[in-house]
C-alpha cells in the first residue's frame, strides 16, 4: 500500500506545477546516515603541466627570436650614437667649407689694363673658415698686391690662371701663419674675372 501512494505522488508531481522534474529535479535523499557529496577537486598536475608548457613554449620563441634575429633589427642607442658621431666626422672632414670674398678691382701691370675678379677660398674646416673671416683685411691687402703684379696677357691663358690661384693660396697663408690656422687654405677657386 505504501508503495501505491508514493507511485501516486509521483505520478501527481510529474504533472503538478511548481514541482521540478528531469535535470531540474532534486537528487533523491539518501540515508540519514548519508554525507553529503562533495564537489570534485581539480587535478593539480593538470595546472602544472599546463604552466610548464606555456613557459617552455614562451622560452622556445625567446630563443629562436634571439637565435635566429632579423638582419634589420635596431641597433642599442649607445652603439648607434657612437656610429653617428663618427659619421659625422668623417662627414664634416670630407667636406669642403667656402669663404667667398668680394669682387676685387685692381690695376694690372700694364697702366692701361684693370682686372675685376671674384675668388671663393677653400679651407680645411670650420674652424678655418671663421679665422679667415676674422683676417678678410690682412689677406685682401695680400691678395691685392698679387693681383696687381700680374700682366692681362698671361691672365688669359688656363696655365696664367692656375698660376695667379696658386700664388692667391701661397699669400692668404701667409696672412693667416701665426693664428693657428696655418695652411688651412687648400684652394683658390676663380668664380668670376673681367680684364679691361
Amino acid at each position: 500500500m505504501a508503495d501505491s501512494r508514493a507511485a501516486a505522488v509521483a505520478a501527481q508531481a510529474k504533472g503538478a506545477p511548481g514541482v521540478a522534474s528531469g535535470k531540474d529535479a532534486p537528487a533523491p535523499a539518501g540515508k540519514a546516515g548519508d554525507k553529503p557529496a562533495a564537489p570534485k577537486k581539480k587535478n593539480p598536475k593538470r595546472l602544472i603541466i599546463a604552466s610548464a608548457a606555456v613557459v617552455l613554449l614562451a622560452s622556445a620563441a625567446a630563443a629562436s627570436y634571439f637565435l635566429l634575429g632579423s638582419k634589420d633589427q635596431p641597433v642599442p642607442a649607445t652603439q648607434a650614437s657612437g656610429k653617428q658621431a663618427d659619421k659625422d666626422k668623417k662627414a664634416e672632414a670630407a667636406k669642403p667649407f667656402f669663404v667667398e670674398f668680394e669682387t676685387f678691382t685692381v690695376n694690372l701691370r700694364d697702366p692701361e689694363k684693370f682686372l675685376q675678379i671674384k675668388l671663393t677660398f677653400q679651407v680645411k674646416n670650420i674652424a678655418a673658415a671663421e679665422a679667415l673671416k676674422d683676417m678678410t683685411p690682412v689677406v685682401r691687402s695680400a691678395v691685392i698686391t698679387v693681383l696687381g703684379s700680374q700682366d692681362a696677357a698671361d691672365l688669359m691663358a688656363k696655365e696664367g690662371k692656375e698660376k695667379l690661384s696658386g700664388e692667391v693660396v701661397a699669400v692668404a697663408n701667409k696672412a693667416l701663419a701665426g693664428t693657428g690656422m696655418d695652411d688651412a687654405i687648400e684652394a683658390v677657386l676663380i668664380t668670376h674675372m673681367l680684364i679691361q
